[in-house]
């Protein structure tokens, strides 16, 4: 837990500093973003686009390292895709803070408060348990010249699993319906 938490951390000053240096490059697009984001979320229909980039957004990390409990690999794979999802978040809020500046604390809490809330916690705790049993794949291949037992993937394994993704269908349907809401208020 705490490695992981470390590579997140890691990842989320990362993007600080790599947003921190192309802020100027990006501010230009990212105002015409937003001028496209605010006209669409004027509209009182949903897409489905919208969404399904939206259960995408949610879904990819938890599900990309669930997957990863699979194979051995994820004893590599898993902290890096923690420390880059930190890092999407962190390049994320200090793009958007550095176009949009200082006063729009509300709109990036808006924006981003309801993905943080669900997606990070989500992504470490399916992250603890299936780096273990990547770690057990790994030692289960190598073998260390000793006779390992095969790696078993018990019900609390899918029981954390399917609770996540009620919790990351929970705030895909509140992002969905919270973020319009916030912005026409913040946008007035």
């Amino acid at each position: 837990m705490l490695l992981l938490a470390a590579l997140l951390a890691t990842g989320i000053i990362c993007g600080y500093i790599f947003a921190g240096n192309c802020a100027a490059e990006t501010s230009g697009e990212l105002g015409r973003y937003f001028e496209g984001y605010f006209s669409l979320s004027s509209q009182d229909t949903l897409s489905a686009a919208a969404v399904l980039r939206t259960l995408l957004c949610f879904f990819r990390a938890p599900l990309l390292v669930f997957l990863l409990g699979f194979a051995s690999i994820g004893v590599v794979l898993i902290p890096l895709l923690c420390a880059f999802e930190g890092f999407l978040f962190s390049f994320s809020i200090v793009c958007f803070a550095s176009t949009l500046g200082r006063e729009s604390f509300l709109l990036l809490m808006a924006l981003f408060a309801t993905r943080m809330l669900f997606v990070l916690p989500c992504t470490l705790i399916l992250g603890i348990s299936s780096l273990e049993k990547a770690r057990s794949l790994a030692l289960f291949s190598i073998g260390n010249g000793k006779r390992v037992r095969p790696i078993t993937y018990g019900m609390d394994y899918w029981y954390r699993f399917g609770i996540c993704c009620v919790c990351l269908l929970i705030g895909s349907v509140l992002e969905l319906w919270l973020v319009p809401q916030f912005l026409s208020f913040t946008a007035s």
